[in-house]
């Protein structure tokens, strides 16, 4: 009986205002245009379910305020959900996804600089996804100080957009942390020209699938 082939998952990562929707959607255009069949998706998110865990925790309602290991808990629902209804079932039939953040945000947003939280979601995550990391991470690195000034022209934010300098900074010191310490995870200048940034991207990508 033949093997079937595996497919392939495609992450990108970065703090909020890193350019990742705006390198998604020149992706998505160029891989339709040159006819390939690829899977997008988001984190939180891809499932009606995990949809309704994002709305939940991205809520701008002040009254709303998790424990740290809750919020960490929320997060691994939702990839739970994500996992075993679109990611799992595509990977197994050869599937190449796309996936607009992944296990890389929970360690970079809810565990930098904290080693009990660190352990708290590595004990639940690998057996909850049977240890299953993307092919490839493309990591867009902007400095916190413009990625605050691109936040702050958008007109629509969630929670996360309103954190200050210091908590991106932190953020991008566990994302840079993850970095070192992953060769799939491929770490690019955010602030690079847009089409300079897309080029470089396509090429990482084409490079893993070919």
């Amino acid at each position: 009986m033949q093997n079937r082939v595996r497919g392939t998952l495609i992450s990108f990562e970065g703090i909020d205002g890193s350019g990742k929707s705006t390198q998604i959607e020149l992706i998505k255009k160029y891989l339709h245009k040159n006819k390939k069949k690829v899977l997008f998706t988001r984190e939180p998110g891809g499932t009606l379910e995990a949809e309704l865990i994002r709305k939940l925790l991205l809520s701008k309602n002040k009254k709303i305020k998790f424990d740290n290991k809750t919020e960490i808990l929320l997060l691994l629902a939702a990839r739970y959900e994500h996992y075993k209804k679109l990611i799992e079932p595509a990977i197994t039939n050869g599937k190449i996804i796309i996936c607009d953040r992944f296990i890389d945000s929970t360690l970079a947003y809810q565990c930098t600089g904290n080693n009990e939280l660190k352990e708290f979601y590595f004990q639940i995550s690998k057996p909850l996804i049977n240890n299953f990391v993307p092919d490839l991470t493309i990591l867009l690195d902007i400095s916190p100080t413009k990625a605050l000034e691109r936040i702050n022209k958008r007109k629509n934010k969630n929670k996360y957009d309103n954190k200050n300098l210091s908590f991106f900074s932190n953020v991008r010191k566990g994302y840079n942390e993850l970095a070192k310490n992953n060769s799939r995870i491929q770490k690019l200048n955010a602030l690079n020209d847009k089409s300079i940034l897309a080029e470089k991207i396509r090429k990482l990508i084409f490079n893993l699938l070919k």
